[in-house]
């Protein structure tokens, strides 16, 4: 029985979470619309992909696009490049979850949507957002900051808050 609970609080503890973000600012604005992308963008599928959205769609300006590169050009690639969408793409966005690391505590914001072109549905997933660790640890609630995603023809340079993720 004690065998038992811990091994349940264990898990409950270290699992990753999540919680939905499309009440939230500045995701709300989005959910549900078809957005036209404003610039190229790259498909890439993962080795691990996300459940129900395989491909990791990511553009120049994203934080991340440098680490893609990388993943790409391993001796092993993690990430295998699939499709370059030009910009003027349709993008539908489904919805936004939030998802929190239950060993290292750390959020990752990501959008889901789907693309369709040439007769093939590319269901994909976009990491948006990043937490201004600074602000966090001073208890300012508005700590999230948003890149130019590539559907906005303009960065967003507003902070929003947005809640943990929640344990199920």
């Amino acid at each position: 029985m004690i065998t038992g609970l811990f091994v349940f609080i264990l898990y409950a503890t270290i699992k990753t979470k999540s919680r939905s973000m499309d009440g939230y600012e500045p995701f709300k604005k989005w959910v549900g619309k078809t957005v036209v992308l404003q610039r190229e963008t790259v498909l890439f599928e993962e080795n691990n992909p996300r459940k129900g959205y395989p491909y990791f769609l990511t553009d120049s300006l994203h934080p991340e696009w440098q680490y893609a590169q990388d993943r790409k050009n391993l001796p092993e690639p993690e990430l295998v490049e699939i499709v370059t969408f030009p910009a003027g793409t349709k993008l539908k966005i489904e919805k936004a979850l939030q998802f929190t690391n239950g060993v290292s505590g750390s959020s990752y914001p990501t959008v889901f949507g789907i693309i369709h072109k040439e007769g093939k549905a590319y269901k994909i997933n976009y990491q948006w957002g990043t937490m201004d660790i600074a602000k966090f640890f001073d208890h300012i609630e508005k700590c999230w900051q948003f890149h130019q995603a590539p559907w906005q023809d303009k960065a967003d340079t507003a902070f929003y808050a947005l809640p943990q993720a929640e344990w199920w």
